[in-house]
């Protein structure tokens, strides 16, 4: 009898006998034969080369003793050949193998079953970063637990402050967000210290937990000195992992994303972008978030609902009220200006004068919320007010000129010029600019001078009487 070997042996744990299938045995194409009490196995069609015979036993088993061969460890693994094949198709994936397998789209594959070994080939070529859990696994369940921090910026417009960052605090349970404008991220830890003051004050809580990315300006020495005086826990992101802070990440987002909508609707300047970004944090703590159910971040934090029955349409056209004391009777009552958001410490409105280029604060505000302001064609129209007033070479409209003047003056109450300057006759350019103070005289000057009339005389025989006109004759001869 001939050697053969067992292909395809499946291990069974617990399993004390070896036991030979039949069916097997014929689709590795051997033959075998069962009479007269026995079984005969061959190899080929032939029947001419017997490979055992095996005698049936009073069990009506047909027990087989089997030769092991104890100078070979022979080794069936699946994994291998697995491996093997990931290999051959440039490292293909195991869904694409087993699929490849179990749709019989290929002629020749093997079993493939997933294995944990790992392959330096597919870790150095196909390495990528784990995917972030969508929603946090715990939530902060008290005010101020845990805060939130990040700095956006730089911008590149300047404002008139010169910021160009700002940070916000987001505390985790409510989600009420402040915000500060900072020159340069080295200001973060005063301002940090300032937030913490207000917040606990206000509140009655303690700042337990922070949480930011590893920038500089959250990791100095002095930052972090101060958190372990305090006692404060710290929780930094992995480096080049802004998901982890993504609360304060997405805020930052959603904060730009409405500022530029508001401020592209009216066609508002860059340089006002704080004064929008403001607006924003404003209006997302009154407005709903996923974070809370049935409640605004406001309502949240100090347990109160809000009112937005004030909100106004960012950038829109407005007049505001002229105070008494800023205006006499016949003056204006009210200046044209441009709404750019809503007080801090004040109950009343921040506008944009349009006449003096400075921000102020009303109450006595009428809107045109459909209305804008045209800036650039502020810009182009502009019109220059010449600070004084053209006067003609020749006497005659000089003495036109000094005439509709006074007569100004007196319906006024006031003279703006002087008499010296009237009778010198001075000539200013159109382009020159006059600095000479002007001196106001009283009512009772000037009805006295409108009183006087000079006669010239109109003889010799007059001329000769008048001792003021003898001397100047005898002066030109």
């Amino acid at each position: 009898m001939r050697k053969r070997y067992i292909k395809e042996v499946l291990l069974v744990s617990g399993l004390k006998e070896n036991l030979l299938c039949v069916g097997q045995m014929m689709e590795h194409e051997y033959f075998l034969f069962f009479g007269d009490n026995k079984a005969e196995i061959y190899d080929d069609c032939s029947l001419s080369n017997l490979v055992t015979r095996v005698q049936m036993k009073g069990n009506k088993s047909f027990p087989l003793k089997l030769q092991t061969d104890l100078h070979f460890a022979l080794k069936a693994s699946i994994s291998q050949s697995t491996l093997i094949w990931r290999r051959r198709t440039g490292h293909l994936n195991f869904q694409s193998l087993k699929l490849l397998q179990n749709e019989d789209m290929v002629l020749g594959l093997p079993e493939i079953k997933n294995t944990s070994e790992v392959g330096e080939g597919c870790t150095f070529g196909k390495h990528c970063r784990k995917s972030f859990p969508k929603e946090a696994t715990s939530r902060a369940t008290t005010p101020l637990e845990l805060v939130h921090t990040d700095v956006c910026g730089p911008m590149q417009t300047v404002i008139e402050a010169r910021n160009r960052y700002f940070l916000i605090f987001i505390d985790d349970c409510t989600r009420m967000c402040w915000i500060y404008f900072l020159r340069y991220k080295s200001e973060v830890f005063n301002v940090f210290k300032k937030f913490k003051a207000t917040v606990e004050f206000q509140s009655g809580y303690k700042l337990k937990k922070l949480r930011s990315d590893r920038g500089g300006e959250y990791t100095s020495n002095e930052f972090n000195r101060f958190c372990d005086e305090m006692g404060m826990e710290r929780q930094l992101t992995v480096a080049y992992s802004p998901q982890q802070n993504g609360v304060a990440e997405r805020k930052n987002r959603t904060i730009v994303e409405m500022a530029k909508s508001m401020m592209f609707e009216k066609s508002i300047p860059l340089e006002f972008w704080a004064e929008a970004v403001n607006t924003v944090v404003y209006i997302l703590n009154k407005c709903p978030t996923k974070a809370l159910v049935k409640k605004t971040p406001f309502e949240a934090y100090s347990g109160r609902k809000p009112g937005i029955k004030h909100l106004r349409v960012f950038g829109s056209l407005c007049y505001a009220h002229v105070p008494n004391q800023q205006r006499q009777k016949l003056d204006l009552a009210s200046q044209r200006c441009v709404f750019l958001g809503y007080g801090s410490c004040e109950k009343g409105y921040r506008l944009y004068n349009l006449v003096t280029g400075k921000v102020i604060i009303s109450r006595d505000v009428v809107f045109n919320e459909d209305a804008s302001w045209d800036w650039n064609a502020q810009q182009e129209c502009s019109v220059s007010v010449p600070l004084t007033e053209m006067v003609s070479e020749k006497e005659e409209e000089i003495n036109d000129t000094t005439v509709m003047q006074a007569e100004s003056s007196v319906a006024n109450d006031v003279l703006l010029e002087d008499s010296e300057e009237e009778s010198a006759g001075i000539h200013i350019g159109a382009q020159d600019i006059d600095h000479t103070p002007l001196i106001y005289k009283s009512l009772i000057e000037i009805y006295e001078r409108c009183s006087i009339c000079i006669i010239e005389p109109e003889t010799f025989e007059e001329v000769i009487k008048d001792a003021s006109w003898k001397k100047a004759m005898e002066t030109e001869l």
